[in-house]
């Protein structure tokens, strides 16, 4: 799989996040910023600017939500198939299905991924 940046937040009791305060961007790569991390879900924040790419995967053991809050992105959904989300849609990764993305468009994207599952899993997976 590609490597990602992966950036944490500071741990605190916060139960509300403000999203475009946590969201994080670089020029080389996709970041995730962990957000809150539970013993029944993990949900970050993804900054995706044009050109840049979630790689497609799977995981094993939980749900993956993601929920589009800016921008639009080419969602992968296994077998070459692909579907473009974009802000305000919500996609659902059951356990093993594939899912990825990549930014085609001309803006940044921005989406939260909750992932449901006591421990975080990725297999790599073919778009």
């Amino acid at each position: 799989m590609e490597m990602m940046m992966t950036d944490t937040l500071p741990f605190s009791t916060q139960r509300i996040f403000d999203v475009e305060k946590s969201v994080r961007f670089s020029e080389e790569k996709a970041v995730v910023t962990e957000i809150a991390i539970t013993q029944h879900s993990s949900i970050a924040v993804w900054g995706v600017r044009p050109g840049q790419q979630v790689s497609a995967h799977t995981h094993p053991d939980g749900q993956d939500t993601w929920i589009v809050v800016r921008g639009e992105l080419t969602y992968y959904l296994g077998d070459g198939q692909k579907k473009i989300i974009s802000a305000g849609q919500i996609d659902i990764a059951e356990p093993s299905q594939v899912h990825g993305a990549i930014n085609e468009g001309l803006e940044d994207a921005v989406f939260l991924s909750i992932y449901s599952a006591p421990s975080l899993k990725v297999l790599t997976a073919s778009p």
